[in-house]
């Protein structure tokens, strides 16, 4: 034993500071723990995390002990009247849309009813049953005041449709609502709402402006650096009644999205963190959740078919395998393409109808068979869609000589980040970003673009997940300032895509 006690006396400083900690950690009430790492139970390696669930563990029964809800709780029950309550929930929506459907059909005029030929119902009934020469429909429209509200009682109608059809010296309707009011110019506007007794505006600020003519020609150009434009962006109408200071309701709560690392990033950078979100249940998840295919042998061709092919090939072969996983169109999880520029989504085209003419099998995904047939689009019209699953095409990446240049394309642009936010925001359950680079290969030194600083932040994101928000935000939340002034000007910076 003395020779033992010889042999380890360079160990004894060690088993020392063990004795001292281990009646530390018993005075603590983690003797427990303590024994199962004497006797191999838990690594010391796991030790740190041990500690956590076991605090976390012990929090929790003494929660539970002390709230009555709480210690009766069955999550069986609770999953039972989840279910009753959708149910119930969805019984309301289709008896709503029952009701509305009966009294629009009540006002309705029997068919076969005579009526004289200078009457409204006697106008119409000549009009149907002509073979040529039919009234124009906005002199059809002004010769139907009362009948036309009754048998249309709402209209869908672009601004454009509004001006055609529906005469001004026609009786007001009572409501005019305007959906995606971020991508209506003004001029546009202006006639509907003069032909209604109130307005709803409704639209995100933070999505799409109204494009010109001229900003569509140039978004081909995909090598426009920083400052190389100066297009303004045109006014929408939302701007105008939000600038009029009109009264003004936010809708916080998201639904879309069935994960909330899909809504994370845009609610951190683009809505002050403002939107109510529900919280997942697990952090990662296959099919759920934004994740990144980084292709190390992407290349970006920036000669005259500026696409990627590499990144093409990738995303209709993921197509392919996940409809085949998938197998029925009608039930199965519904899938988009979004590219980040024109050229890049027709090669993407061209490549998915090759794959269709070689497995006609999964023909039916892309017509009336599919609940949501899959889509090809780019920044600049994907707004308004959203599927299942989306598969982003970057494209942009070193090219042949391995160069990176910082063009970006419509994201190098005044208001690129919120093209940005329109494509990261388009997907319900999972979004996979393919890209030929990472977020550590876009140098901020060189760009000052809004929409490339961003970018560069989403595919950190994409990669390394929650943990890249929190970083980003840590020096953030952890500031203190001396005076307003101090975070004004922070807060100005930031908003100019500067890192403070």
């Amino acid at each position: 034993f003395l020779r033992q006690l010889a042999d380890a006396r360079g160990q004894l400083k060690d088993w020392c500071h063990w004795r001292l900690t281990r009646s530390e950690a018993e005075a603590g009430g983690l003797g427990e723990l303590v024994n199962a790492v004497e006797t191999g139970q838990v690594e010391p390696g796991d030790l740190r995390a041990a500690v956590d669930r076991s605090l976390v563990e012990a929090w929790l029964e003494e929660t539970i002990d002390a709230d009555d809800l709480l210690r009766r709780f069955q999550s069986h029950d609770h999953e039972r009247k989840i279910r009753a309550f959708r149910e119930v929930d969805e019984g309301l929506i289709r008896l709503a849309r029952e009701v509305i459907v009966a009294r629009a059909k009540s006002r309705v005029p029997a068919a076969g009813n005579q009526a004289p030929d200078s009457s409204e119902l006697g106008i119409l009934n000549r009009e149907l049953q002509k073979k040529r020469r039919h009234m124009p429909l906005r002199k059809l429209f002004q010769s139907l005041p009362g009948l036309l509200p009754r048998l249309k009682p709402c209209l869908l109608m672009s601004p454009l449709s509004v001006a055609q059809y529906l005469s001004p010296d026609m009786e007001r309707v009572d409501l005019v609502i305007f959906d995606e009011a971020s991508q209506m110019p003004v001029w546009d506007s202006i006639g509907a709402i003069a032909r209604g007794n109130a307005v709803i505006v409704v639209g995100d600020s933070k999505q799409l402006p109204p494009t010109s003519f001229f900003e569509k020609a140039i978004t081909e150009d995909d090598d426009i650096q920083d400052g190389d434009i100066g297009v303004d962006e045109v006014e929408s109408i939302l701007d105008e009644c939000e600038a009029a200071n009109l009264p003004t309701m936010r809708l916080l709560w998201h639904y879309r999205s069935q994960h909330e690392s899909l809504i994370a990033f845009s609610n951190a950078h683009y809505y002050d963190n403002r939107l109510m979100t529900f919280p997942s249940v697990v952090s990662t998840a296959d099919g759920l959740g934004v994740s990144l295919r980084h292709l190390e042998d992407g290349l970006y061709d920036r000669g005259a078919s500026r696409t990627n092919q590499r990144e093409a090939e990738f995303i209709v072969a993921e197509i392919v395998r996940r409809i085949h996983a998938a197998g029925d169109p009608a039930s199965g999880p519904s899938l988009g393409v979004v590219a980040f520029s024109q050229a890049q989504q027709r090669r993407i085209e061209d490549l998915l109808d090759e794959a269709r003419r070689q497995h006609p099998e999964i023909e039916d995904w892309f017509g009336e068979a599919a609940a949501e047939q899959v889509f090809v689009k780019n920044l600049e019209n994907v707004q308004g869609d959203e599927r299942d699953v989306i598969l982003f095409s970057i494209c942009y990446g070193p090219d042949a000589a391995g160069k990176i240049t910082m063009a970006f394309g419509p994201l190098n642009r005044d208001g690129g980040e919120r093209r940005l936010n329109v494509a990261i925001t388009r997907a319900r359950r999972e979004v996979v970003v393919v890209s030929s680079l990472r977020g550590d290969q876009i140098d901020l030194a060189r760009v000052r673009a809004l929409g490339v600083r961003h970018l560069k932040s989403f595919l950190d994101y994409a990669d390394r997940g929650p943990r890249a928000l929190v970083e980003a935000s840590a020096p953030v939340l952890g500031a203190a300032f001396d005076s307003p002034f101090e975070k004004a000007v922070r807060d100005a910076l930031v908003a100019r895509g500067h890192d403070v």
